[in-house]
């Protein structure tokens, strides 16, 4: 076998510039790169609406959604103007900073894909203003290396027992649901049988494959196909939608293919300007109107279905569009993809995605640590992972398990209904606002029994903000094997 260039050259060239033609096409991609980013914007208001509303709730989160979402449609109006996208990226960031530590992980990624943009352009300035096709050559390798980071991290956290558990795997769940909104309702793969082993390995196997086959520049348009495929069928689920996680990961997968995708897609875009007119159009109409939907209140079932069929509209375009690109040209994996060029402290930003995905097994979190949907338990030095053998617990949060046993909250009342225990530390981040809650729970062996939350005022204690936001903790299942949790409790 011959020797992969990636793998043999060096991953920084400080100051390599692009050729012309090059640079071109880097440009063309970067385009191509800020409509999908602006798309997968707007895939995860629509699907994480909690922050809109601004009419009855005007919260710092529901603007910054409002400007945001206004930003993605201002981008899809001129892909090409940078400033635009840079604005687009600095809202993702924030967006994901206030959303948290209700926060999916597929928005993390995206604000450290928003934060080696942003970074990258401070480096690109000349005399006569910003060198995008500079950007684009310091950009798009950051971007791929983000994507590794996390995907890696996120086929390595499902090797566990449970997800091999038929009947208890994340695996199992969501194919169970994805079936079921489909319409395929005697499909319980749960249940048991040969689907119910074979589902959790095909998964597992899928997902593990993807990055090795990106990281092989000779398989490397395999794995943007492969990805592509199989986070589309994912994002079919009806009942829990995906196309905020999938979008995201489309717009990321699509930087594997060769620059002059990019090129070819304008181009095509170019010899039919009619229906790309409409199409832009359309994208734009129907962006704002569901946007203007979610923000007045109105209209529940158009919103929730019209999210829906946008997803797979635009899923079915971007996947009709790469298989005529591949076809058509047939052009060969390009090298260098993964070489990093520009200052060596950009690398900072792929080496953050590699540490956030560390933090379950040192314990410093254990929520969007690109663990989601593994069934992973990472708790006081104990895990279910089949290839780490114990965690290296940095703080002791989860040393103070609680155990609710009743509470006049609804909220800490789903505690008891799903039987998860919680840190005592998110317990005190919830209980600090809701302090007349009635409670009766177990700590350290001991029962306590209060009226009112606030007659123990180490429980209402308040946690600092940027803690809650930076050392979130999942509740943790009662039973064994773990669960899959498909949502958050609301103590996160």
């Amino acid at each position: 076998m011959g020797v992969d260039p990636d793998a043999s050259q060096s991953l920084i060239e400080p100051g390599r510039w692009p050729d012309e033609a090059t640079g071109r096409s880097a440009r063309d991609c970067l385009t191509v790169f800020a409509v999908l980013w602006a798309l997968a914007t707007l895939f995860h208001l629509w699907v994480n609406p909690r922050g809109l509303g601004v009419v009855d709730d005007p919260t710092l989160l529901g603007l910054s959604h409002v400007a945001a979402g206004v930003a993605a449609i201002s981008v899809l109006l001129r892909p090409r103007s940078s400033g635009r996208l840079f604005v687009l990226a600095a809202l993702g960031v924030v967006t994901c900073w206030l959303e948290a530590p209700f926060l999916g992980n597929h928005w993390l990624i995206a604000a450290f894909v928003d934060l080696a943009l942003l970074a990258s352009a401070a480096t690109c300035w000349t005399r006569d203003g910003l060198d995008t096709a500079r950007l684009a050559a310091r950009f798009l390798p950051l971007a791929r290396w983000s994507l590794l980071g996390f995907y890696a991290f996120a086929a390595f956290s499902k090797l566990n027992h449970a997800f091999f558990e038929p009947a208890v795997s994340c695996g199992n769940f969501y194919a169970d649901e994805l079936a079921g909104s489909l319409g395929f309702g005697r499909f319980r793969s749960a249940d048991g049988g040969g689907w119910a082993v074979l589902l959790p390995i095909s998964v597992v196997a899928i997902e593990a494959s993807i990055p090795v086959l990106l990281v092989r520049r000779r398989w490397r348009h395999i794995g943007v196909v492969v990805g592509l495929v199989f986070h589309s069928a994912v994002a079919l689920d009806m009942t829990h939608l995906f196309s905020d996680f999938s979008s995201v990961l489309a717009a990321l997968f699509v930087l594997f293919l060769p620059t002059s995708f990019g090129t070819d897609v304008l181009a095509l875009a170019r010899r039919h300007p009619t229906p790309t007119f409409v199409l832009k159009a359309l994208a734009v109409a129907a962006a704002a109107v569901v946007l203007l939907v979610e923000w007045t209140a109105r209209g529940e079932r158009v919103f929730v279905d019209g999210r829906a069929w946008a997803w797979i509209a635009v899923d079915a375009a971007l996947l009709a569009v790469v298989v005529w690109y591949l076809r058509q040209e047939r052009p060969a994996p390009e090298a260098g993809q993964l070489r990093l060029s520009g200052p060596p402290w950009l690398v900072v930003v792929p080496l953050l995605v590699v540490l956030n995905g560390l933090t379950p097994y040192v314990e410093l979190k254990t929520a969007y640590g690109w663990n989601m949907y593994s069934n992973l338990s990472t708790v006081d030095g104990e895990t279910n992972h089949l290839l780490v053998p114990r965690t290296w617990p940095v703080l002791d949060a989860q040393a103070e398990l609680v155990r609710i046993v009743s509470s006049s909250d609804p909220g800490l009342s789903l505690y008891v209904t799903e039987r998860f225990d919680i840190p005592f530390l998110q317990l005190r981040a919830y209980l600090s606002g809701h302090r007349d809650a009635s409670i009766t729970y177990e700590r350290a062996g001991q029962r306590h029994a209060l009226a009112h939350a606030a007659e123990d005022p180490d429980l209402v204690r308040a946690v600092p903000e940027w803690q809650q936001k930076l050392s979130a903790f999942r509740a943790l299942d009662q039973t064994e094997p773990n669960r899959c949790q498909p949502g958050f409790l609301p103590a996160h």
